[in-house]
């Protein structure tokens, strides 16, 4: 499995909208005032998220941490638009593909070389839409995901079964996918705190 992630997608595709804004904070989100109350961030390029501003905090907030950033408001059209391309990209390579949304998909694939895939992946959908990715590869979509994490941003990252065990058992359990902080809580209160102790 090959787990295809976009990197900054909505700020990558305002960018490439906007090529000034090259190298400046970029907030997406609401009508992109971030005055008004009762919009959040859906999301932030990786120069804003450097001030703290994380997707689904308040506008407000964002403006607080990271006062020099542009702010933009969410056009759907244009990233339904934009992930229709990359998605055409991912099944031109003739295998099955899924699709998780507008910024990340899988990939089922049997080859001899599934880091060289990763790697032809990533080079086409730069070169057919001037987007980034990160591609994750594993033996099932958790190995492939968690994968994603290490090839974070425009990079290919393999996790195997066999490499699991000594690359995740010190890492707390929010690292893996679908444990989120409520989880880990409760698994804390009964002293599991890492991937280790879950195993």
């Amino acid at each position: 499995m090959l787990h295809v992630d976009l990197d900054e997608f909505l700020a990558a595709v305002e960018r490439l909208r906007r090529p000034e804004l090259a190298g400046r904070p970029i907030v997406v989100g609401g009508d992109g005032d971030p005055t008004r109350p009762r919009q959040v961030v859906a999301t932030a390029s990786y120069e804003a998220r450097a001030h703290g501003v994380r997707s689904g905090m308040p506008l407000r907030t964002a403006l607080r941490r990271c006062p020099d950033a542009v702010f933009l408001p969410s056009d759907r059209a244009a990233y339904d638009a934009a992930s229709e391309e990359v998605m055409v990209v991912l099944r031109a390579f003739g295998h099955p593909v899924e699709v998780w949304g507008w910024d990340e998909a899988f990939v089922g694939a049997t080859v001899a070389d599934p880091v060289v895939l990763a790697e032809a992946i990533r080079r086409r959908v730069r070169a057919e839409t001037g987007l980034s990715c990160a591609v994750g590869v594993g033996e099932s979509r958790l190995l492939a995901k968690t994968a994603t994490t290490a090839a974070k941003p425009g990079g290919v990252a393999m996790l195997t079964r066999r490499a699991w065990a000594a690359s995740m058992a010190d890492r707390p359990v929010t690292e893996v996918w679908g444990i989120g902080a409520r989880i880990a809580a409760r698994l804390g209160s009964l002293g599991v705190r890492t991937v280790g102790d879950l195993a």
